[in-house]
């Protein structure tokens, strides 16, 4: 029987060897639901924080993937890969022994800030539909553009060379596989990733997460207590708290001005950008942003948000 009344996410520590996708699935068919997914694919050899939505909280994916990711990874010098990690083949080896940690240490600081990368052929970018991972295997190289990510911490933990224990923290869409082909470069003598864990997902870390093997032995009263609601997973947005005929308004496609919500006595904060909005019962109704740079708070007829998701959450 289909679970169609658990809604919002639940965090999975991802085993090494299997793909995200293949994680979602399992989940999926633990909790028996209708519909899940993930907010930001991890590498086959990767483990750490996957953050699976459920249900209606699938609606929250495109907020999530904005937020900034941690990582823990261990980079080996002196050799590069077709992949860029120690599970492809090696394409090339060189000698270390001039490379001095003050050089290692010299070469991270230039990395940190925004910079440039160019994704990865091993990696699940499309190119006319097709994942570049696919094309890759079959031996061919697409130009890929480069592009701006923000790499906003990035500490060496420890040095034992050939190897280099490292903490990254970045903004969404950065290659940690390509910040260690990039760092090894510029050492010149190559590198690749031997390992990697995500230990952050926005505000989700490891300590919020469960293993694949824990949750299938859970019970479905355990599994629900884990279920992080649609509400909390979005409580950094600020929150609108409305009445029950708005509500109902709201689930129809109704257009809300900020006139009707003076009228029910809504409290009406001066919000700019993206906004939670709460119905009586504690549950998240809808996503929205405020128009152009104009205050909810401004009386008038005209509507007062534009809808970016809105979530049924009453079933």
């Amino acid at each position: 029987m289909v679970n169609d009344s658990l809604h919002g996410l639940i965090i999975i520590d991802k085993p090494s060897g299997l793909t995200s996708h293949t994680v979602v699935k399992r989940v999926k068919n633990i909790l028996q639901v209708r519909k899940a997914g993930h907010t930001g694919t991890l590498d086959p050899f990767a483990t750490g924080v996957l953050i699976v939505c459920i249900n209606e909280g699938t609606k929250l994916a495109p907020f999530l993937m904005e937020e900034e990711k941690e990582y823990e990874a261990l980079l080996h010098l002196g050799i590069e890969t077709d992949t860029q990690d120690l599970t492809g083949s090696i394409i090339r080896k060189k000698e270390i022994k001039d490379i001095t940690i003050l050089d290692i240490e010299r070469t991270f600081k230039k990395f940190q800030g925004k910079v440039t990368q160019i994704p990865p052929m091993y990696s699940a970018l499309k190119h006319k539909g097709v994942p570049l991972y696919l094309l890759a295997r079959e031996g061919k190289e697409i130009e890929r553009p480069e592009r701006v990510v923000e790499i906003r911490k990035l500490s060496i933990l420890n040095i034992e060379l050939p190897r280099v224990l490292f903490r990254v923290v970045c903004s969404k869409g950065t290659y940690i596989r390509a910040l260690a082909n990039d760092i090894g470069k510029s050492l010149g003598c190559g590198a690749c990733l031997e390992m990697l864990r995500r230990m952050r997902s926005g505000k989700f870390s490891l300590k919020n997460s469960l293993a694949l093997e824990t949750l299938e032995k859970k019970s479905p009263e355990e599994i629900k207590k884990r279920i992080i609601p649609p509400a909390q997973a979005l409580s950094s947005f600020p929150a609108l708290k409305i009445d029950e005929e708005i509500s109902r308004k709201i689930l129809q496609g109704r257009i809300i001005t900020s006139e009707e919500l003076q009228k029910k006595g809504a409290i009406i904060p001066d919000f700019k950008g993206k906004f939670r909005i709460i119905d009586p019962q504690g549950r998240l109704i809808a996503v929205a942003e405020t128009i152009s740079s104009t205050s909810i708070a401004k009386k008038g007829p005209k509507p007062v948000w534009r809808l970016l998701r809105v979530f049924n959450l009453r079933g």
